[in-house]
């Protein structure tokens, strides 16, 4: 077994793992202290992770444990912070001028394009999560920095307040309009990290309700990944960047 302990969220975590892949992932993560919880890794829960790739491949899964575990931590995370009013969701994360946004779709929409186009137009964009970050939920919520990035791995070890969320559509034209909470909904609850026990989806659901009034959204139609797109979206959200 190996030991180690992580922040995330704001909470450290005492790790257990069988491998060491998981520890390399997270050493931008690494604290020491006196942990708020622990996980442990086992066989058992790595192998259903590999049954689910099985099932997701037609029955093959490439990954090796020790890479498999890596998401065996993650799901394991995942669900304890739910407890804790932490909330996993499938978006890339920025944070400009201390305020923190979140492109969401699905796989392959663009979203990793796209803030790309804020990279190189706000050359002070930080990308907090490009594929996973987590949202803390309460009086203000926030989106937090985690090691599982995606296939680029972009992340930041940051907690940054959570302006808006803009969900990503692919269209004939570039446009963006802010919509309610009630619009806002079933995409929130399509990307957001769904357990199966019900307790845990109800946990899940008050975590998202919990977002109205609070954070901001929009939807946003985009015709191409061009310097215009970024000018869309930035001049939508502009007022909220520069306050």
């Amino acid at each position: 077994m190996y030991n180690f302990k992580i922040k995330i969220a704001g909470r450290i975590i005492d790790v257990e793992t069988l491998h060491t892949r998981p520890q390399a992932i997270c050493r931008g993560y690494t604290t020491d202290g006196v942990a708020d919880f622990k996980i442990v890794s086992t066989q058992s829960e790595i192998d259903k992770d590999k049954k689910v790739c099985e099932t997701a491949n037609h029955g093959k899964c490439d990954a090796w444990d020790g890479l498999a575990e890596e998401y065996t931590l993650l799901r394991l995370l995942a669900d304890r912070f739910i407890d804790e009013g932490v909330l996993l969701y499938h978006g890339a994360a920025i944070a400009l001028s201390g305020k923190g946004y979140i492109f969401s779709a699905s796989s392959g929409t663009g979203k990793t394009t796209h803030i790309n186009l804020w990279r190189k137009n706000k050359p002070e964009t930080v990308v907090v999560n490009g594929d996973k970050p987590f949202i803390l939920t309460g009086e203000v919520p926030y989106i937090c920095g985690s090691p599982w990035a995606g296939k680029e791995g972009y992340n930041t070890n940051t907690i940054v307040p959570l302006n808006a969320v803009v969900f990503l559509e692919r269209a004939e034209r570039n446009s963006i309009r802010e919509i309610s909470f009630i619009e806002a909904f079933p995409y929130l609850y399509q990307q957001a990290y769904r357990p199966e026990p019900i307790e845990k989806v109800r946990k899940t659901l008050q975590m998202i309700q919990s977002l109205q009034g609070k954070v901001s959204f929009y939807e946003f139609k985009i015709d191409n990944f061009q310097d215009d797109c970024f000018q869309v979206a930035y001049d939508a959200l502009g007022n909220g960047i520069k306050k």
